[in-house]
C-alpha cells in the first residue's frame, strides 16, 4: 500500500516550479536504470522526468551505492547482448553438438523472445555463471575464453555507461569518502542507521545505505520505482522530504 505522502510523478511538473526544487532530487537505481533502459518498465516516465528537470534546471543527485548498482544491471544486460553476438561470429566454425553451442543457441531463442515482448533481457547471475564456466574451457595462450569474450564484447561497452548518466542526464555524484566533504550531507552518517533501517523495514542492504544517506542530505525529493523504498522515506523523512514514484507503480 503505498503512503500517503509518496505522489506519482504526474505531479512533479508542479513541484519543479516550487522553490523546494532548487536543493534537488535524488534519483535511485531504479530510476536511472529506467531512464537509460527503453524496455524497462518505467522508461518513458522517467525520461519525462529527466527532460523536466533539464527544462527548469533542477539538479540530480545520485551517489555510489547507486552507480554501484546501475553499472551491475547495464553488465547483465550486455553481457545477455553480447553473448548473442558471439554465437554469430562462432555459429559457423563450431561444428557439432558441442555443449557451449547448444547453450548459446538456447540463450539467443530466449533474447530474441523478450526482445520481441518488450520484455528486460538482463540475465541473473546464474546463467552468466554457465556461460563462464563454459567459455572458460576454451583456454588459449591469450586467456580463458570468458576473458576473450569480456574484452572483445563486452569491456567496449560497458566503459562509456555511466559516461552518458553524468553527460546526458546531467546527473551529480555525491561522494560519500571521508577525504572529501560534501555539501549536501548534513547530518553523520552512521552505519547503525544503515542497519536499523534494515531491520526495522526489512530492506536490502543497499537500499538502506542510500535512504540513510538521503535522509542526511539537504535534497528535498527522491525519485524511485521502489514503492518499499519510496514507504520507508516517507516515513522517516516525517513530511520535511517529497517522494515521487511513476504514476504506473503507484498500485
Amino acid at each position: 500500500m503505498r503512503h500517503p505522502a509518496v505522489s506519482g510523478f504526474s505531479a512533479l511538473r508542479e513541484f519543479v516550479r516550487h522553490e523546494d526544487s532548487r536543493s534537488g532530487v535524488f534519483a535511485d537505481t531504479s530510476i536511472l536504470f529506467s531512464a537509460t533502459y527503453p524496455l524497462d518498465a518505467f522508461n518513458g516516465e522517467s525520461e519525462q522526468a529527466f527532460d523536466l528537470f533539464s527544462e527548469f534546471t533542477v539538479p540530480v543527485f545520485t551517489n555510489v551505492n547507486v552507480r554501484v548498482e546501475y553499472m551491475e544491471n547495464h553488465r547483465r544486460i550486455l553481457i545477455a547482448e553480447n553473448l548473442c553476438d558471439l554465437l554469430g561470429d562462432l555459429e559457423s566454425i563450431l561444428k557439432g553438438p558441442l555443449p557451449l553451442l547448444e547453450r548459446l543457441k538456447s540463450h539467443r531463442k530466449t533474447y530474441r523472445q523478450k526482445i520481441k515482448e518488450e520484455r528486460s533481457a538482463k540475465m541473473d547471475v546464474g546463467q552468466i555463471k554457465i556461460f563462464r564456466e563454459l567459455l572458460s574451457e576454451f583456454d588459449t595462450p591469450e586467456g580463458s575464453g570468458w576473458e576473450l569474450f569480456c574484452q572483445g564484447y563486452l569491456h567496449s561497452k560497458l566503459m562509456p555507461i555511466w559516461k552518458f548518466v553524468t553527460d546526458d542526464l546531467n546527473v551529480n555524484f555525491i561522494s560519500l569518502r571521508a577525504a572529501d566533504a560534501s555539501p549536501y550531507i548534513i547530518h553523520p552518517l552512521e552505519w547503525d542507521t544503515a542497519v536499523d533501517l534494515m531491520g526495522r523495514y526489512g530492506i536490502a542492504s543497499m537500499d538502506a545505505m542510500i535512504v540513510n544517506m538521503f535522509l542526511a542530505s539537504n535534497i528535498s525529493a527522491l525519485l524511485t520505482a521502489d514503492l518499499e523504498m519510496a514507504n520507508c522515506v516517507a516515513k522517516e523523512s516525517k513530511g520535511l522530504k517529497r517522494i515521487f514514484i511513476p504514476d504506473s507503480a503507484m498500485s
